[in-house]
């Protein structure tokens, strides 16, 4: 899908340059920088959101992970159910993630901004218990039964290897734009056409021996 996607951008900009639209193609090549998802590399995905939980920038998280998730949705082959559950559940620890790390950074304004950022919309998902809410207030959380799970390392790691696994699958289901196929179907007639000329081409030899 990327080595498609940046095939067929090259092939834009030589047709703007060709035609002397510069303007255009700068703007063009101005809108690719502002989305690297639309990249579609799970790993440059999982760098970007780990950048933003670092920096705590819960505000670019929320709206990076919105566009991502819109962009699934809206080209997945199949939209099923479950596929629309388990971004809900990704979402749900993506979230959770953050402040995990802003708790573990003793970052006291950084989880007061997450919930008057989110505290509506979690009081509306089943995931987010009212234990939840009180996290910020219990002495050594890692230590509750209910969050030790949340503040471990294999829970982390598995989080994110998940993610990257989830993305790729979704990435390889995607339905590509019309361009896209197009210059997939030019591929294979142009490598069948080459085999066809390597199969004539043999048929001309004299024998061997």
């Amino acid at each position: 899908m990327a080595s498609s996607f940046s095939f067929v951008d090259d092939l834009i900009r030589d047709y703007l340059n060709y035609r002397g639209l510069t303007s255009t193609l700068r703007t063009f090549d101005n809108e690719i920088g502002k989305i690297p998802i639309g990249q579609f590399r799970a790993d440059r995905i999982i760098e970007q959101l780990t950048i933003y939980i670092h920096q705590f920038d819960i505000n670019n998280l929320i709206d990076y992970w919105t566009q991502l998730e819109q962009r699934l949705l809206s080209t997945l082959i199949i939209r099923s159910q479950h596929q629309t559950n388990v971004l809900t559940k990704t979402r749900t620890n993506l979230y959770r993630c953050y402040l995990i790390h802003a708790i573990q950074s003793s970052k006291t304004d950084k989880i007061n901004e997450f919930f008057d950022r989110l505290a509506k919309t979690l009081q509306q998902s089943n995931e987010w218990t009212k234990d939840w809410f009180a996290l910020p207030f219990i002495k050594n959380p890692e230590e509750n039964p209910t969050f030790q799970l949340y503040f471990s390392k294999q829970w982390n790691d598995l989080f994110w290897i998940s993610l990257q696994n989830f993305l790729s699958t979704a990435f390889y289901h995607m339905i590509p734009p019309k361009i896209c196929s197009m210059e997939e179907n030019n591929s294979q007639q142009y490598g069948n056409l080459i085999s066809q000329q390597t199969t004539n081409l043999k048929s001309l030899l004299p024998p061997s021996g």
